[in-house]
């Protein structure tokens, strides 16, 4: 996840939410934003694969039937498991927090004076982790590359010796 190519996507009722987080995130770097006013819209969006979601807990103000947060955050998690889901709510309990991080969400963030604040934090964050999961995947590689050099460089020790082209036996004694 490259912050100039960064797809992320606003899932919200609120269109003033939406509205301000996406000129918040917008400021930060040149993401490619998309809002949506409810889960529905989100998933028919096709081709578009998010990198980011931040899904609001609450998806009922415009539609009485529309799909909840918790609904949404299952359905993007099975069809896009790497896509990582920050949920929104205006409910400050850590029950409804826990709930939601069961079900796959990366953070909670309470809608208030910090929101902001803690939407930037948490996409730095997510960036963060990135880069850490790409150096370990780095290290990995490193480490069966030696790994397999220094058996291939056992095998030739033993097949060298085998041959008598090496010998415990110093010449100039």
């Amino acid at each position: 996840m490259s912050k100039s190519s960064t797809t992320i996507f606003i899932i919200d009722d609120d269109p003033m939410m939406q509205s301000m987080l996406k000129d918040h995130l917008s400021a930060m770097s040149n993401f490619t934003i998309h809002t949506f006013a409810t889960g529905e819209e989100a998933l028919a969006s096709g081709q578009l694969v998010p990198d980011i979601v931040f899904l609001d807990y609450n998806l009922d103000s415009k539609i009485a039937n529309a799909m909840d947060g918790i609904d949404v955050l299952r359905e993007i998690k099975s069809k896009y498991p790497a896509t990582e889901v920050v949920m929104l709510s205006g409910q400050d309990k850590i029950e409804v927090a826990v709930d939601t991080m069961k079900y796959g969400a990366f953070d909670y963030i309470v809608k208030g004076e910090s929101a902001f604040y803690r939407a930037e934090k948490t996409v730095f964050n997510l960036f963060k982790l990135s880069q850490l999961k790409r150096n370990a995947g780095m290290y990995k590689v490193l480490t069966i590359t030696f790994g397999v050099a220094f058996l291939i460089m056992i095998i030739l020790v033993i097949i060298l010796i085998s041959k008598g082209m090496i010998s415990d036996h110093v010449g100039w004694f």
